[in-house]
């Protein structure tokens, strides 16, 4: 990630790792399932000149050691901005992480400057993804329990989700995957989610819906959805891409992401 430098922020059962670079407006990164913060290398090393970039290893994953939890991830992300003394920032979500931003914008909206959503799920939204489109979770965990991790990892990296064509990308996407530990996976049950679909007008923050132009199906109906109810959204393809657009198309990402975090001021400005 070039010039950075990493933190261990304490949360609740332990610690969350974060990667910080560069100055100016903060913009906190929130990686996907199964992979770390490693996965914003692009992000961080292209636009570190022009702002805060803060990428975090959520709980559960990297060398965060706290427990995984997403409903625990709010606490994570109020004890890392008190922490970097940050009053607000654009949060960043990627798939899974999408979740966790969301959340977060909804409960504290007072603490988010702006809203990015990249190929992230709506919990809620029907129909629900199937066929292809669906990850075997069940399947996942049943294997990491059973000692199949190797297996697992590569049914996942086969995965339409898990799309990746070019030679660099896949190699960094490899080197994170390796060393997914599947600690999510061991646990006594999966996450209790609540739905958010029906309550997407009461998120009133500045936001951004992406998705890569080749993203899956259910993924891409889930971003129209997103857009569509959020009230102050704007709904962003990027051409050629799949799920792990960041990482795959960074230029075109790049720009997207510098140019709605540079809008932001403005928003700021009218909130005052």
């Amino acid at each position: 990630m070039g010039a950075t430098k990493l933190l261990e922020i304490a949360v609740p059962g332990g610690t969350v790792a974060v990667e910080q670079a560069g100055e100016g407006i903060p913009i906190i990164l929130l990686h996907g399932w199964a992979v770390d913060r490693r996965i914003w290398t692009p992000q961080v090393e292209a636009l570190a000149d022009r702002f805060r970039l803060i990428a975090l290893d959520r709980r559960g994953f990297g060398a965060s050691t706290a427990p995984p939890g997403l409903a625990k991830e709010i606490g994570d992300l109020l004890a890392v901005l008190a922490r970097l003394e940050i009053d607000r920032a654009v949060i960043v979500g990627m798939s899974q992480g999408g979740r966790v931003a969301l959340r977060f914008a909804a409960t504290h909206p007072k603490r988010v400057r702006g809203l990015v959503l990249q190929g992230a799920p709506l919990d809620g939204f029907a129909p629900g993804p199937r066929g292809e489109d669906a990850i075997p979770i069940h399947l996942y965990r049943a294997l990491v329990r059973e000692g199949h991790i190797a297996r697992m990892k590569d049914m996942w990296r086969r995965h339409p989700l898990m799309r990746v064509a070019d030679p660099a990308a896949r190699s960094l996407l490899d080197a994170v995957l390796g060393d997914y530990d599947g600690r999510d996976l061991l646990r006594p049950g999966p996450d209790a989610v609540t739905s958010l679909a029906d309550s997407l007008a009461e998120v009133a923050v500045h936001s951004l819906v992406v998705t890569g132009e080749q993203d899956i199906a259910w993924r891409q109906l889930a971003g129209d959805a997103l857009a569509y109810g959020l009230p102050h959204a704007r709904r962003a393809r990027l051409a050629g891409a799949d799920h792990l657009c960041n990482l795959t198309h960074p230029e075109g990402y790049n720009s997207l992401l510098a140019l709605f975090v540079a809008s932001t001021g403005e928003a700021e400005a009218q909130r005052q």
